[in-house]
Parts: C-alpha cells; sequence; structure tokens
C-alpha cells in the first residue's frame, strides 16, 4: 500500500457527483454508503437463514418461473407433498402458481 492511500478510496465517480463537494459531504455520503451495505448484507443474511429452517423458498416464483421453466409448478407440487409443514409449503405454492398464470405459462 502506498502511504498516500485512503482506505476506501478507490477513485471510482463516473457521474462526477463529487466533484465540487466539500470533504465532509465526502466523507458523510461514504458513511452513509457504508452504513446502507450492511444493513443490506444483514437483511440477506435473514432471508437467507429463513429459507434454511422454514426449508421453502423465500420467492418459490423465482425457481418456478426462473429455474423450473414449464414443468417447475409440477416440481414444486412433488416437493411438497408430504413435506413437514405443508401449511407453509402450501403457500408457497398458490404464491408460485400465481406469478405461473400472470406469465401466462
Amino acid at each position: 500500500m502506498k502511504p498516500e492511500h485512503f482506505p476506501g478510496d478507490y477513485s471510482f465517480d463516473p457521474l462526477g457527483y463529487a466533484t465540487n463537494k466539500p470533504d465532509a459531504w465526502l466523507r458523510d455520503m461514504k458513511m452513509k454508503e457504508l452504513n446502507n451495505g450492511r444493513v443490506a448484507m444483514i437483511a440477506i443474511s435473514g432471508m437467507v437463514a429463513q429459507e434454511l429452517v422454514e426449508g421453502v423458498n423465500l420467492l418459490p416464483a423465482d425457481y418456478v418461473v426462473g429455474v423450473g421453466g414449464p414443468d417447475g409448478l409440477k416440481m414444486l407440487e412433488q416437493a411438497c407433498a408430504g413435506a413437514p409443514n405443508e401449511a407453509t409449503c402450501a403457500t408457497a405454492f398458490a404464491a408460485a402458481e400465481k406469478a405461473a398464470v400472470a406469465l401466462g405459462m
């Protein structure tokens, strides 16, 4: 590292928002960006934890439309058969079915 290097300063400002701005403003904006990024990481961690605990996709429509293709609803129905929490699985299936109908599958 060079002695003049400031952590987090990568000199990337393609739209020129930071030009002619006071240093205090720039430091404040950097801190806000860091804090918002941290909150987003905590939120995603919570979503992943919920999926792991419940065993159901948080966004089942993404699974049906993006990965499952036209047979995605059938695959989801088979996965829900005999699931420990069948009510949650049925709710996820209903949401996926609505998404598939809305997309004309």
